[in-house]
């Protein structure tokens, strides 16, 4: 046991150890969904699964996991269908860059020990 850590028996909220921290797991399997499109998937049941058994804190990234991954499906899926009048790559565009933003201040909120507010909406965050 080190000196210099006065708690040893608090987990940090982002550690290495991605199988222990869900919340953050999620937001990577997110991250990865654009190369690997069914981590995405795996993300928001691995969101569902663990909600309602989670501490304040975590329950309110899987709330705003769960509605990024629901909102992001109507995006995507409007900008494929719009990919027939051109626009569809500008409203894809768009909902890459609305995800990882949403990815990027989550893993900071959660890294920083903040919840996710619960009205967030359509906002990146």
């Amino acid at each position: 046991m080190s000196t210099s850590d006065p708690n040893p028996s608090q987990k940090p909220l982002i550690s290495s150890d991605i199988f222990g921290n869900i919340p953050q797991l999620v937001y990577l399997l997110y991250l990865l969904g654009f190369i690997f499109h069914p981590a995405a998937l795996v993300g928001v049941v691995l969101a569902f699964v663990n909600r309602d058994g989670a501490s304040p804190l975590e329950r309110s990234h899987y709330d705003f996991q769960i509605s990024t991954f629901w909102r992001g499906l109507i995006i995507a899926v409007i900008g494929v269908i719009a990919l027939f009048v051109v626009v569809g790559w500008l409203v894809l565009l768009f909902w890459a860059v609305w995800t990882i933003v949403r990815c990027i201040k989550g893993l900071t909120n959660l890294s920083r020990g903040l919840p996710m507010t619960a009205d967030i909406g359509w906002k990146f965050g």
